[in-house]
């Protein structure tokens, strides 16, 4: 089980779209510091374009659903 210190670093990260789904409203992020690709996460307000930063939010459970908040 993942520790509650692990988890909550990982709630809120940034990086880089490399593909997006206008049609479900969801896209995927290489993730800074860790070059993981994202699953697919629902896009919250407008949808950033392939190679725009962006701030992602995951839910704080242990495999936790992410959602992209926006470009930054």
């Amino acid at each position: 089980m993942m520790d509650t210190e692990k988890i909550l670093s990982r709630m809120v990260q940034t990086g880089i779209v490399s593909a997006i789904n206008p049609g479900n409203n969801t896209a995927r992020v290489i993730l800074d510091n860790t070059d993981i690709i994202s699953g697919w996460l629902k896009v919250i307000s407008g949808m950033p374009k392939v190679g725009q930063a962006v701030l992602v939010l995951y839910l704080p459970v242990v495999d936790g659903d992410g959602f992209i908040l926006g470009v930054i």
